[in-house]
């Protein structure tokens, strides 16, 4: 037992640096007009947008996060995704530069024209409903301009196939076996410790060769996903039961990233049912760890033990967890320690395993209510119980493909996590995290000579800190091109965000039923939430996966982006958590201080009262 206490605990002060500009005293970092991951405008697919982007990259990638893990891994991936779904053929984009996604200023940008010609092909639908579906009410896209190639009866025959599969199928074997396949590569981790240092490149460049197989059946479950609840949307609205649409989809079961959060409001209950874990929360953040290790009796043993099985089946968890310089749990374990912190103080009646089994007897009650509205209407019916089968389904397959990508990713970040200690420890790196400003082509180079590249690293981590700090552009199109890095604005500055009076309604989209009210506080960082209580309503940037956890913290949720298909308003549905997505800057707009109430269902949150 002291062995794992001790294994834990080395993790929790393990060396990682220090995160930000890292430039010697000499360097003077500028924002520079374009970065070294630029990618290319593709003129066939002219459109590219931040919309539902920040999901997936909050902040700007890494050189080598971007140009391993998604120019090798991820973008490949996608490209035989979109494919194999039936959207596009392989030789209608290229990949070298890519047509699937942009890199402009290090911050990932979704394509959109390339899910427009998917509806233009896609039985019943249209480039307009795939806007709405993929990037809900956000204001700024650029209407539809119709291509030549944009119809394609040949692979609009694929989509419809591909559609009443969607809509049938029962199983998805292909997922199933890359979690497998992800799983495998965390078990079999060779000692990194023992491994040289060009065979920890060489096993992050497999985990990218891994992750472009992974994506294949992850991009087809991400394109799957929206057409269940399409479906159940559409019913319910004409029956004027739109509301319902989020609640019949809560507690569906069988979603991998609302494990973490259970196990997280378990450690929690431990905590709080435990004098002397409580009071070594106390206190000065950074003793916590010294002061977990020192509880002693089975009170400390139960902690150590579960928190030991949490970064084993969890630690993959992270903020801007898509990119491979970010922290993960793992990496720096304050993350997951802040959440435990304050979580601690939420009440035991707000137990997520209560909320699930509570909103299963919901669901299932509203489920038999619906379907006996239309029943006589034997189309609509056998819709309604497609669309709910297909949801269940792809809900929690999707989650599975992004834990299994994610894990993949973990395991390279790993590696060069490894050999960025090793080139602090000799001087060459300030940080460890610098070894992720090197691009992928220049790794081999670097092992060779890495006092070559040491003020390079040093620069380009100073300039990547400023570059986080500003908003890049929201729709990016072949016809203007992008404009210089160093003329965008400074991003969450909110000057020009319309401002709120009492009685303001804020029109976001349902994410997970239920009301609340309360204080808002506005949290950018998952891990600089001190200051939230029981009863507040958090107001956040995105609804990435690792800030769920926190969620139980507090009484509801709003998030800037997202939609009923999103990650987190996944989880925030089986946690039992209100959250409203897609609230358009809501984190510039709401006031810290605001009392707020918050309609999970119909996505509203309305001002009441201005601090």
């Amino acid at each position: 037992m002291k062995s794992i206490a001790r294994l834990v605990f080395l993790a929790m002060t393990a060396k990682t640096g220090v995160t930000g500009m890292t430039g010697s005293d000499d360097t003077q970092p500028t924002v520079p007009d374009t970065w070294i991951t630029d990618t290319a405008l593709s003129s066939r697919f002219p459109y590219y947008t931040r919309a539902n982007a920040d999901e997936v990259g909050p902040d700007p990638f890494s050189p080598l996060g971007w140009s391993l893990g998604w120019a090798k891994g991820c973008i490949p991936g996608v490209a035989e995704g979109f494919a194999s779904f039936g959207a596009v053929r392989m030789d209608e984009f290229a990949l070298d530069p890519p047509e699937v996604f942009g890199n402009w200023g290090g911050y990932f940008y979704n394509q959109l024209s390339l899910p427009r010609v998917m509806g233009c092909r896609m039985p019943g639908a249209s480039p307009e409903a795939i806007d709405q579906a993929y990037f809900g009410d956000q204001p700024g896209v650029p209407p539809y301009i119709a291509h030549p190639e944009d119809d394609d009866e040949t692979q609009a025959a694929i989509l419809g196939e591909k559609m009443a599969w969607v809509m049938s199928t029962n199983s998805y074997p292909l997922q199933d076996a890359a979690s497998t396949m992800s799983l495998e590569a965390v078990t079999t981790r060779p000692k990194l410790a023992d491994r040289s240092n060009a065979e920890l490149v060489a096993r992050a460049r497999l985990m990218a060769g891994l992750l472009k197989e992974a994506w294949l059946p992850y991009c087809e479950v991400c394109l799957s996903a929206s057409l269940g609840p399409g479906a159940v949307q559409a019913i319910c609205g004409a029956i004027g039961r739109s509301g319902d649409a989020v609640r019949v989809l809560s507690a569906i079961g069988d979603v991998e990233s609302a494990e973490a959060s259970f196990a997280m409001w378990d450690i929690s209950r431990l905590i709080r049912g435990s004098a002397p874990l409580m009071a070594a929360f106390d206190g000065d953040p950074e003793g916590v760890p010294a002061r977990l290790g020192s509880v002693a009796g089975a009170e400390g043993v139960a902690f150590r033990n579960a928190w030991a099985e949490l970064l084993s089946h969890h630690g993959h968890r992270g903020p801007n967890e898509w990119d491979m310089r970010a922290h993960s749990w793992t990496t720096k374990p304050e993350l997951a320690l802040s959440m435990l912190e304050r979580l601690r103080f939420q009440d035991d009646a707000r137990s997520p395993h209560e909320a699930r089994i509570a909103a299963a007897v919901v669901r299932a009650k509203l489920t038999a209510e619906l379907l006996a509205i239309v029943e006589a209407d034997v189309t609509a019916y056998q819709t309604l119980v497609a669309g709910l089968a297909s949801a269940k389904l792809f809900f929690g397959l999707r989650e599975k493909g992004k834990n299994a990508c994610i894990r993949l990713i973990h395991e390279a970040k790993l590696a060069m996590f490894e050999l960025g200690n090793r080139m602090v420890d000799a001087g060459v790196l300030n940080d460890t995290q610098d070894v992720f400003m090197l691009l992928d082509a220049e790794l081999d180079g670097f092992l060779a000579n890495p006092a070559l590249l040491q003020g390079e690293l040093r620069l380009r981590a100073a300039q990547l800190a400023c570059i986080a700090k500003l908003e890049p552009p929201y729709i990016v199109s072949y016809d203007d091109g992008v404009a210089p890095i160093s003329t965008w604005k400074i991003r969450g500055g909110g000057a020009d965000a319309a401002p709120v009076e009492v009685g303001t309604v804020l029109q976001g989209a349902g994410g997970a039923p239920g009301t609340a009210i309360g204080v808002a506080r506005v949290v950018l960082d998952p891990g600089d939430a001190r200051e939230l209580q029981p009863d507040d309503i958090m107001i956040a940037p995105t609804t990435d996966p690792s800030w769920t956890p926190l969620f139980l913290a507090v009484a509801a949720v709003v998030v800037n982006v997202g939609a009923v298909a999103s990650h987190a308003a996944i989880v925030c549905r089986e946690l039992g958590v209100p959250c409203a997505v897609s609230v358009v800057r809501a984190t510039d707009r709401i006031p810290d201080g605001a009392t707020i109430s918050v309609d999970g269902s119909s996505g509203t949150v309305t001002i009441l009262s201005l601090p």
